[in-house]
């Protein structure tokens, strides 16, 4: 039964695409299924006397379901028996992500309803017990701090690659990783080495060799990839973690594929991982009220990327590259493109992520990201001290580009007319180098369990910190809870602080003051 409207689509522009496209489409006849949403359409006239209350949008209130319509809430159900149960599934939903494991070249995939943190939280808690150590790059999303406080491990920190230019952190070496591995004493230990490929900047590392390193010394490779569930449908897009052979991978369904907010998947893979534990990692952290919009959301954009994949992302792609070329052409302004492949710790980009420098303007990337907001409509995915990202999709039009690249003249302008004042500069003078990594002097579990006092900045020397400190540029925690607070820590969070910008995890994002671990 053919329940979903079928859209044209150009024609791709990548040599050989339209051959390519007709493959993938004869290797996918299956994935035309959509289990969970023909479930839907076939209980949408059930009466219902289960929850939620608002029985199918009978009860919904009138502004709610003028803004979310009918079908949101007739899809908006529970996991009664007809419906299947996420937990336990056995149905429509165990179909479902069935479809999703051959898709992606899985042994398993999980449909995550608590974002892509909560693929990463099941996967960490999956293969850490109390105690153990995880090896991790310094630059880590703070789901993954989370998901060590909720395991009780220890982290062993490997410094990514940095580029001083742009302002940001990118892959970790292959060479440092291995002397981590081979030298630091938690790493020797390790269970596991967590990866964040690709970066939020699209740069990425080929991970074949690293896994084989990895598996070698018997640890596994956790792969937090939120921003990389599309790489498995185009040719010029950097390699999949799941085919370089990690063993599990995070990805986030909604950040450039179809999927609703907070839709993800959570792939699995060899022998390597307890699919036991994966199961009840997954059951203690999901709730037991599952949004079937979020799991409906999970199964349409697999059908769309099996049907469709390679001609979206060619569009995206397309869309990207026009926008890059263009903003390469605006004096001051600088988009990087596959030449980043030449920094240590990149192998390849994600061409749909555009990073757009601004810092020749002598601006900031956040004054950017408000002029653009504020006065020309755009809002762009994030802004640091040097840059606005933005990530271009297959929903993108080229109106879309076209409006961005006006904002961008428009920024110009602006800057040069003196409506925007260059307060980069003053900023750039300053900015120290970063301090090395502090002794970890406790679990960072007990570090925020623990009782905790608040110290002013200037007399928190020689105390454990009890909270994270991330300051923008570099985008690289400068404490994590249970780290020994240093004077070189101290000295650079004073002239962060004077700068003020970029700072984020403290309760006090002033940086007045420092919540530490009492002392024993």
């Amino acid at each position: 039964m053919n329940i979903i409207p079928e859209y044209g689509l150009g024609a791709a522009k990548t040599p050989n695409a339209g051959q390519a496209r007709q493959a993938f489409q004869s290797q996918n006849l299956a994935q035309q299924r959509v289990p969970i949403i023909e479930s839907l359409f076939a209980y949408a006239d059930t009466v219902r006397f289960h929850m939620p209350g608002h029985r199918g949008g009978k009860g919904a209130d009138p502004l709610g379901m003028s803004l979310l319509g009918h079908k949101a809430f007739s899809s908006d159900v529970t996991g009664v028996p007809a419906m299947d149960e996420l937990h336990e599934p056995h149905g429509c939903i165990k179909e479902a992500q069935s479809l999703a494991a051959e898709l992606f070249g899985a042994d398993q995939t999980y449909f995550m309803v608590n974002g892509t943190s909560g693929a990463i939280h099941t996967m960490v808690l999956a293969a850490l017990d109390d105690g153990d150590f995880i090896v991790i790059p310094r630059n880590i999303h703070k789901s993954i701090l989370s998901a060590i406080i909720l395991a009780g491990a220890h982290p062993a920190f490997v410094l990514p690659a940095y580029d001083e230019y742009l302002g940001f952190a990118l892959g970790v070496e292959e060479s440092t990783l291995n002397q981590c591995l081979s030298s630091n004493p938690g790493a020797q230990k390790a269970k596991a080495v967590l990866l964040v490929n690709p970066t939020y900047y699209g740069t990425s590392q080929n991970l074949s060799s690293i896994c084989s390193a990895v598996h070698n010394q018997g640890k596994l490779l956790l792969v937090d990839e939120a921003h990389g569930p599309h790489f498995h449908f185009h040719e010029d897009l950097p390699e999949p973690a799941l085919r370089a052979g990690a063993d599990t991978v995070a990805q986030g369904a909604h950040k450039i594929i179809g999927a609703l907010t907070q839709a993800s998947f959570l792939h699995i893979q060899g022998p390597n991982i307890d699919r036991a534990r994966i199961k009840a990692s997954f059951q203690y952290l999901t709730s037991t009220s599952a949004s079937y919009l979020l799991l409906a959301s999970l199964d349409a954009a697999r059908r769309q990327m099996a049907l469709h994949g390679p001609d979206l992302i060619d569009r995206a792609i397309n869309l990207a590259n026009m926008l890059r070329e263009e903003v390469n052409r605006i004096p001051e302004l600088y988009c990087f493109g596959q030449e980043i492949a030449r920094q240590p710790g990149v192998d390849a980009l994600d061409p749909t992520k555009v990073t757009i420098t601004v810092k020749e303007l002598g601006i900031t990337g956040y004054q950017a990201e408000t002029y653009l907001r504020d006065q020309m409509g755009i809002q762009v995915e994030m802004s640091d001290l040097y840059n606005i990202l933005v990530i271009v999709s297959f929903g993108n039009t080229t109106e879309d580009i076209s409006a961005l690249l006006e904002g961008l003249r428009s920024l110009r302008l602006a800057v040069q007319t003196g409506q925007i004042p260059m307060r980069l500069l003053e900023a750039q003078k300053s900015i120290p180098n970063l301090p090395p990594i502090p002794e970890m002097a406790l679990a960072p579990r007990k570090a925020v369990q623990g009782n905790w006092a608040r110290v002013p900045l200037n007399e928190s020397l020689g105390h454990v910190s009890a909270e994270v400190v991330t300051c923008y540029p570099p985008g690289i925690p400068i404490l994590f809870p249970g780290e020994v607070i240093t004077q070189e820590t101290v000295d650079y969070l004073s002239i962060i602080r004077r700068l003020a910008f970029g700072i984020s995890g403290p309760e006090d994002r002033t940086l007045t003051t420092l919540r530490v671990v009492e002392s024993m």
